[in-house]
């Protein structure tokens, strides 16, 4: 790239590809007499902006590992990451504590006057098979599970997004995913590896936003989640394509049903591919716009550099077309850390991401919920997607979530709560239930919520929902 190309855009301030290469070798040089060596521990507790990119960047040239402590955690979560990992250092936001008797240092004035002070660190590593960074799992069912990548892992992760992109010619990209996430630290260094433009924009942003900025900004690529992309159909309300101007549109985080997948194609871009990953190994498989038609019901076909295959709980793969755990392997899967629970996803080579799926004849994967969300009512087995599925076709919901709770007999009951995107009883629901599900399958109860709680990932949150605090939420049949 062009010295003078533009590489960054956030609020504070536009940095060029020259600036960004003298801004990351300083703050290298910076950490270095800071005594950061290779192999060690840095914590990250910043917002995203182009410091925090300058700093990934910075620490992964001395051949250190960057650790993600989330800047909205709670204090005594990121004390434990930083008890965890020993760090070596923070750089933190100012007036952050990050606890553990962690040494850190904050982005203020006397920082920046450092760094520009600073020369080039001699102590540079260009070994691929250095750590760069600690990935950890969004939590969803209990707490994060952490596993370490090496560059070239990282850069493994990349090319499977790179086979993605429309042409070799620069675009801009807009960042909306946390750099906190494995998700939006690999989207954002595709780019810039790439030497595209990369506008950074606050995660937590409305729909109508999210237009507005596309459109300011001439973005031509983007990343989002289910909820945004919800959003924006319901702001989609001609036959034009809201988002004409995108020659990519990545639905990333956690699928999107069939039905709104091919909306997606009609109504925001034609561009849209759905990628399904796992903070371990990255992108695991897409699902194309070419094949999106026909296969909407699944989360496509695996990337070349992934292997999947579907087994039973003996850990022997299953015929094709029948239902068992899902498991996956390539050259981007990372290491777990020693004496956590990430270790346990792991056998043999193969990674287990907690997913109950199978593949067709086709290699088409069709993902049929998580392992720890599977429903038991007497004999049967009952995956909430299917429910979902089914109350998410309804035309009054924007959206759902299933969830068991234990009923008085310590049998598992099936609860639904519903968004609504037009008014809708809870007694109409469950008739529309009745209709297309088999009775053992219809929820106990159907809850109308004005929305669903999230983790910090922006995620569905299926533990809250399941907590007895959640029984009184909403109106209920």
């Amino acid at each position: 790239m062009q010295p003078d190309t533009i590489a960054l855009v956030d609020e504070d301030r536009t940095i060029t590809y020259g600036e960004l290469s003298d801004l990351v070798w300083r703050t290298a040089g910076h950490l270095s007499t800071l005594g950061v060596r290779r192999g060690d521990y840095v914590g990250l507790c910043l917002k995203d902006d182009w410091q925090h990119v300058v700093a990934m960047l910075a620490i992964g040239r001395l051949g250190a590992t960057f650790v993600q402590v989330d800047w909205r955690a709670r204090s005594i979560e990121k004390a434990r990451i930083a008890k965890i990992f020993d760090l070596k250092l923070a750089l933190v936001l100012p007036g952050t504590d990050i606890g553990a008797k962690c040494p850190s240092m904050s982005f203020d004035s006397e920082w920046h006057r450092d760094v520009s002070a600073a020369t080039p660190p001699s102590n540079v590593s260009n070994d691929w098979c250095d750590s760069l960074a600690v990935l950890a799992s969004s939590g969803t069912t209990g707490m994060p599970a952490f596993t370490v990548a090496t560059h070239q892992q990282f850069y493994l992760r990349l090319a499977c997004h790179c086979e993605l992109m429309p042409s070799l010619r620069p675009h801009r990209y807009l960042s909306t995913f946390s750099f906190s996430f494995s998700a939006g630290r690999v989207a954002c260094l595709l780019h810039l590896l790439h030497g595209n433009t990369v506008i950074i924009y606050p995660s937590v942003f409305t729909a109508a936003e999210f237009v507005e900025v596309a459109s300011r900004h001439r973005v031509t690529v983007a990343h989002l989640a289910p909820s945004t992309l919800r959003e924006l159909l319901i702001l989609a309300e001609t036959r034009q394509p809201l988002l004409p101007n995108l020659e990519l549109l990545v639905g990333a985080g956690a699928p999107l049903f069939a039905n709104e997948k091919i909306e997606v194609i009609d109504k925001l871009t034609r561009n849209f591919h759905e990628i399904y990953a796992a903070t371990a190994i990255g992108p695991i498989s897409v699902l194309r716009p070419s094949d999106t038609a026909q296969h909407a019901d699944s989360v496509g076909r695996p990337f070349p550099l992934v292997d999947v295959e579907i087994v039973d709980e003996m850990h022997r793969p299953v015929p094709t077309g029948e239902t068992g755990w899902l498991r996956c392997r390539g050259p981007a899967l990372a290491s777990p850390v020693p004496s956590n629970s990430a270790a346990g996803d792991f056998r043999g080579g193969w990674h287990y991401p907690g997913e109950i799926a199978a593949l067709d004849t086709s290699g088409y994967i069709h993902l049929h919920g998580r392992t720890s969300e599977v429903i038991f009512r007497g004999a049967a087995k009952i995956f909430p997607t299917e429910i979902e599925a089914v109350l998410q076709a309804h035309e009054s919901v924007a959206e759902v979530a299933v969830v068991a709770r234990s009923s008085s007999t310590n049998e598992q009951e099936l609860v639904a709560y519903v968004v609504t995107s037009a008014p809708v009883a809870p007694g109409q629901l469950l008739a529309h239930c009745r209709r297309h599900l088999t009775p053992y399958k219809v929820p106990r109860e159907i809850h109308i919520v004005s929305e669903l709680p999230r983790n910090l990932s922006g995620k569905l949150d299926k533990r809250a929902l399941a907590s007895p605090r959640s029984r009184s939420l909403g109106t209920k049949r």
